[in-house]
């Protein structure tokens, strides 16, 4: 949802960290977005971010599920910003 966002505002990184700092500078710290999206979309990217490079990593189930309902909840939010523009 970030990358469509950020293509949608001619915005173009192949880092996963390079296009949250814009999402963070375009969106959070303008109002746009409440804050609770940056919070979000940080622990997914480092939840990834341990997946891929943990030796063993086994989150769960329930930090799994909150994760799920809180990107439900992103996806919605961005839609409406795309929706909008």
């Amino acid at each position: 949802m970030l990358q469509a966002l950020s293509l949608k505002h001619q915005f173009e990184s192949s880092k996963h960290a390079q296009l949250i700092g814009w999402f963070n500078k375009n969106f959070i710290h303008t109002g746009i977005v409440e804050i609770k999206f940056s919070k979000i979309i940080t622990r997914a990217y480092n939840m990834r971010t341990k997946g891929d490079y943990a030796t063993v990593f086994v989150p769960e189930k329930e930090e799994i599920l909150m994760m799920y309902e809180e990107m439900e909840d992103f996806i919605q939010r961005v839609m409406t910003i795309l929706e909008k523009s």
